[in-house]
């Protein structure tokens, strides 16, 4: 093998890489922010489904939202078709971010953040989410979801099918549909969905560390019946659900 062949190899490894690494760093953007410092939890999390070829008006909406705020609006586009992006807001004290969700792109998550000190209030916080929803609500057939709960679990990933049987035990209990997709050429990669009357629960690994999984609840929002699921009734589904899981042998559960 001649050392020019050798060079040309190495020169398209390293392009791979650096793009690899370009879209690991877009998949872990929120869980990088959701891990920092304590005091810079989201503390409010909303997830949106839409059409992939609606992402030039979900930016013009949000763009709106930062232009009638007087807000800081910066657009990060990862690929030529804006499935993958970042989309940065920043107040005085506070921020949002909005980017595209792993293994599923006609879903979007937004976060807010409130570091100020002391804390931006809360009045004003919400009168920010209220506004950015009505924004989004001029989209068409566009889903709004706010995550209320969320559990990471820690197990072997040989006890996934143990996984799949205690959250079909738990959706057959309380009557909730239940769905199990996969993706990827060897289904290592897997999608639960639970859904309720004016909710829903998913469940999926977490990319940076195979060993963990994502469970989160979101409740849904629209114009028709704004009113989130009660709390009273959101924390009795998520401590069952807990104590399903808790049958799985040698699984660690956390609620963050």
């Amino acid at each position: 093998m001649s050392a020019k062949y050798i060079k040309l190899i190495l020169i398209v490894c390293l392009l791979l890489g650096i793009l690899l690494c370009i879209l690991g760093c877009v998949s872990v953007i929120p869980y990088i922010n959701l891990k920092g410092n304590p005091n810079s939890l989201p503390v409010r999390i909303l997830r949106i489904t839409t059409d992939v070829n609606q992402r030039e008006e979900l930016f013009t909406q949000l763009r709106k939202f930062a232009d009638k705020h007087s807000l800081e609006f910066i657009l990060n586009l990862y690929s030529s078709d804006n499935t993958l992006f970042l989309v940065e807001i920043k107040g005085d004290g506070f921020h949002i971010d909005a980017g595209d969700v792993s293994n599923s792109p006609r879903e979007i998550e937004i976060y807010f953040f409130n570091e100020a000190s002391p804390p931006t209030s809360q009045e004003t916080f919400d009168k920010l989410y209220d506004d950015l929803k009505s924004f989004l609500n001029e989209i068409p057939n566009v889903t709004i979801t706010e995550k209320q709960k969320d559990l990471r679990i820690a197990m072997d990933a040989n006890q996934h099918e143990e996984l799949f049987t205690q959250l079909r035990k738990f959706a057959d209990k309380h009557s909730l549909e239940f769905t199990l997709s996969f993706y990827g050429s060897e289904k290592t990669f897997f999608l639960v969905e639970i859904y309720g009357d004016g909710f829903h629960i998913t469940s999926e690994p977490v990319r940076i560390s195979p060993g963990e999984i994502n469970i989160d609840f979101y409740s849904d929002i629209n114009n028709e019946d704004p009113t989130p699921v009660p709390q009273e009734t959101v924390d009795e589904l998520f401590n069952d659900l807990k104590s399903f899981l808790g049958e799985i042998p040698n699984v660690t559960i956390v609620e963050e």
